[in-house]
């Protein structure tokens, strides 16, 4: 069944080349059937051509109609979208009896007529009719879009706002056109607090959006007289992101008249020194610091000062006084909830100076004090790191032994795993440091750990055999489940056939999110992978990944497991690779941390689409490649967005001479970062490297970066050795 499923797809694109070439023949065979131009025609948006070219297909065979019903769908929308109102309602009214299984639609689209030749009494009417009579309908989303836009037709601004607001809910629509329609709803009928509460949410939301401007200056100009703190905190926010430093100042101007209480002056005055520290100003920043300090009283206006004291220590090269400030600020505000990130920074510091005694104390007293911080388990493993970069490795393992027996985190008991091999390698114990990596090796897939030591092991044992023939198998293999659903499925394939992917995504909506068989689950995936949604086809595939295969080995993950490396936007990727000479599986892999193949996403940071590019970024990288870039909606473009991202990965691998673990870290936390990095921590250890990159989300971005590379690389050319492990300085043959 499955393998049948190919080749029908198969058959019907051999019949449609043969269809062509019979064209190119002289005689009556050459006539191409006006059902088949038709479609071609209604399938490229040439809907006049579709119109003309369907009724000369009926007049060729007038029974197509109950061959073919949907071919009377296909003619009213054709209708529809040249604007032809009137007979794409005598169409549509025509075809509901032959058409009942997608009744909803056919009254959706009259509905839309109606509305646009003006006549609102009956799509209201039918609108009450498609909701009474199809009240499981995809649709219902729609319809609630079209009933907004009568209401803000008629000024009904309740009635209006309460179908936008329902569409915010529902999803599946873009956020940002409803949030400005309710905006300007608000705002239009002198809803003031509403306006201010949903102009903020958008301001936070979406700072860097092509309207945002304006909905600044609307929003402001609704306050008069004094703005309460809360709402003036959210324009500072909103201004400081966007770095509008000139306007941040004059608002904080002109409020300061309205300052009344101690603690409202006193953050007056503080905020203009947080203006000189956001532009670079560190030595008049500490200066003002240390004058004034004593003139405050308030705990929340020292702690801040304090904080800063510390910061700005740092940025103007005085480690020194950066240190002890800092503990100071640990000292004073030890229930702060900065206060273990503040060890964490003093014992980094410490290690850049090579002090790593004191390192190591102030790990153990992040430790002891803050059993609970994020920051602890990581203190835990730096200890031990510490004890190896001073050539301790007995300490050092002991250390990471303890930390095994304490941690719960699988990923870190593999990382602690490897590094206390790693130790056994410097004191050239191979053997020891083999079986290590030999165990860790069974589960490849696991981490970025596991899969480097099956690499650094990989001689021809029984477990590498049999991962590598797995790899071959996903080389080769299709798996596919969809045939086994395609009934269940019908209706949106059709939905998919007569309107496009995005309709017939949208009928999933009404297929159960978590059916009994992982099979249909993973056949949903495939159904969303054909309609171009590949963010939530590669969600599904994920899924049956964690309710199935998580524990299971790799040959037997061979269904799924090539569905969790696809090669999504495959003609950009290949097209970019090529041009800026940056491996394919870097480019996918990149994508596949980032974003997840979902093209319409915005990170918590503001960053955009597959290969979540900062604007900054973009407005930097456009004229490097001759393209214009005017708004952030560009970077939601697959094309535009992965000829960016690639055109920077390839900028900083040039920088980096090739090595993708700096590349790698630079894409997440910025090149300047990077170098600083490498002056503090030069080594050609690359895992050294990677583990004395500063913040733990670059550390955890660029493993995982790694791990997903050498896995696409594996899928793509089975049995290859990955180059940055053919070079590993301990040759492989040594390790058993």
């Amino acid at each position: 069944m499955k393998k049948n499923f190919k080749y029908i797809f198969l058959l019907l694109a051999l019949a449609g080349i043969v269809l062509v070439f019979m064209a190119t023949l002289p005689g009556p065979q050459a006539t191409i059937p006006a059902y088949f131009i038709a479609n071609q025609a209604y399938q490229s948006g040439k809907f006049q051509d579709a119109i003309r070219g369907f009724y000369d297909a009926l007049k060729e065979n007038p029974g197509l109609i109950q061959k073919d019903p949907l071919v009377r769908f296909k003619i009213g929308y054709s209708f529809y979208q040249t604007g032809d109102y009137k007979k794409c309602l005598d169409v549509m009214e025509a075809g509901r009896h032959s058409l009942n299984e997608i009744e909803d639609y056919l009254l959706y689209f009259q509905i839309l007529a109606h509305f646009r030749m003006g006549d609102t009494l009956v799509a209201y009417q039918k609108i009450h009719f498609l909701r009474n009579q199809f009240s499981q309908s995809p649709l219902l989303a729609l319809v609630d879009s079209i009933q907004a836009r009568i209401y803000l037709k008629y000024q009904l601004p309740d009635s209006a706002q309460k179908y936008l607001k329902k569409m915010l809910n529902a999803g599946g629509f873009e956020q940002t056109g409803i949030l400005l329609n309710l905006i300007h709803s608000y705002r239009n009928h002198d809803q003031i607090s509403e306006f201010q509460q949903e102009a903020h949410a958008f301001l936070r939301k979406y700072p860097f959006h092509n309207e945002a401007e304006q909905v600044f200056e609307d929003l402001l100009k609704s306050y008069s007289g004094k703005i309460e703190q809360p709402d003036f905190n959210k324009f500072i926010y909103y201004l400081f992101t966007t770095k509008q430093f000139l306007s941040a100042q004059n608002l904080i101007d002109d409020q300061t008249a309205y300052a009344v209480t101690p603690q409202e002056k006193e953050n007056f005055e503080w905020l203009p020194i947080e203006i000189q520290y956001r532009q670079g100003e560190y030595e008049k920043v500490l200066k003002w610091c240390l004058a004034n300090r004593k003139k405050y009283r308030s705990l929340s206006m020292l702690r801040e000062i304090d904080l800063h004291i510390a910061r700005t220590y740092l940025r103007v090269d005085q480690t020194e006084q950066s240190i002890k400030a800092y503990l100071d600020f640990q000292k004073r505000y030890p229930k702060d909830s900065l206060s273990p990130e503040v060890l964490w920074k003093v014992a980094w510091l410490y290690e850049e100076r090579f002090d790593i005694q004191q390192a190591i104390h102030t790990y153990k007293k992040l430790v002891k004090t803050y059993r609970k911080s994020s920051f602890t388990d990581e203190a835990f493993f730096r200890i031990g790191l510490d004890l190896y970069r001073i050539k301790k490795y007995v300490r050092a393992r002991s250390e990471w032994q303890k930390a095994l027996r304490i941690v719960g985190d699988s990923g870190q008991k593999d990382r602690l795993q490897y590094w206390i091999g790693k130790s056994y390698e410097s004191e050239r114990n191979y053997k020891k440091q083999g079986e290590i990596y030999i165990d860790l090796a069974k589960r490849p897939i696991d981490s970025f750990y596991n899969l480097k030591a099956f690499y650094l092991t990989s001689n021809g044992q029984d477990v590498h055999r049999t991962i590598q023939e797995a790899m071959w198998e996903l080389h080769q293999s299709n798996q596919s489940y969809l045939p086994d659903f395609i009934s269940k499925f019908k209706r949106a394939i059709e939905i998919e056939e007569l309107l496009g992917p995005e309709w017939g995504s949208r009928e999933l909506i009404l297929i159960s999110k978590d059916p009994e068989e992982w099979t249909e689950l993973f056949a949903l995936g495939e159904l969303q992978e054909r309609m171009n949604n590949f963010g939530n086809a590669y969600r599904r595939f994920r899924s049956v990944f964690n309710q199935k295969f998580s524990s299971a080995n790799l040959p037997e993950m061979v269904p799924v497991f090539k569905k969790l490396y696809p090669f999504y936007f495959s003609h950009s990727v290949e097209s970019f690779a090529d041009t800026f000479s940056v491996p394919k599986a870097l480019i996918w892999s990149v994508i596949k941390k980032e974003s997840a193949f979902e093209p319409r996403i915005i990170s918590y940071a503001n960053a955009f689409g597959l290969m979540q590019l900062l604007p900054g970024t973009a407005s930097q990288i456009a004229p490097n490649l001759g393209v214009r870039y005017t708004s952030t909606d560009q970077l939601f473009n697959p094309d535009f967005n992965i000829m960016m991202g690639t055109y920077y990965l390839s900028s900083l691998l040039r920088r980096y001479q090739g090595n993708y673990i700096m590349a790698l870290a630079a894409y997440n936390a910025g090149p300047h970062r990077v170098d600083r990095w490498k002056r503090r921590y030069p080594t050609n250890d690359d895992d050294l490297f990677m583990e004395n990159l500063e913040f733990e989300q670059t550390r955890v971005y660029v493993r995982t970066c790694m791990k997903y590379f050498w896995l696409y690389r594996a899928i793509m050319n089975p049995g290859d050795m990955p180059e940055e492990i053919v070079n590993y300085p301990v040759k492989i043959d040594n390790l058993l």
